[in-house]
């Protein structure tokens, strides 16, 4: 099946006499050279346009022994978010971050040596189907930048 044609009047259409912008040769393939010219449509994008977020966004969630879902579909702040960077908020309390709820006892752990030290934190792709579940070895708080 062939795509179908479509047509264009070249000029921005603002000017209702573009067709004496142009030379005669090349005003297109209508009879009088009216500024037509036929082709098959093309939509172009840009990449960045799908992916890019013009801001970021910040949360702090408390957590505790049980494991809570901190991140998963239409939660996002941001229309399109793709990076979710956490960090253990609490020097002393290990937290353990997983895809779901079941896997926390064997999901990824940020653990905090103290007060003098870099908080640990893991930078994580995401899409709008993304579930992240965290759970700590006492009451503890996430934070969260979302960019």
């Amino acid at each position: 099946m062939a795509a179908p044609l479509v047509a264009t009047a070249v000029g921005s259409g603002t000017i209702p006499y573009t067709r004496g912008i142009l030379p005669s040769g090349q005003r297109g393939y209508e009879p009088l050279g009216q500024g037509e010219r036929t082709g098959l449509q093309v939509v172009i994008a840009n990449p960045e346009d799908l992916t890019s977020v013009d801001a970021f966004a910040v949360s702090g969630i408390a957590i505790s022994t049980t494991p809570i879902k901190i991140w998963g579909a239409r939660q996002s702040p941001l229309p399109r978010a793709r990076l979710v960077r956490i960090q253990n908020a609490t020097d002393s309390t290990t937290v353990t971050i997983a895809n779901s709820a079941a896997k926390t006892a064997e999901g990824w752990q940020l653990t905090n040596a103290g007060a003098a030290t870099p908080r640990s934190y893991v930078d994580l792709p995401v899409l709008d189907c993304v579930e992240i579940w965290a759970v700590a070895s006492a009451g503890s708080q996430v934070r969260m930048l979302i960019f």
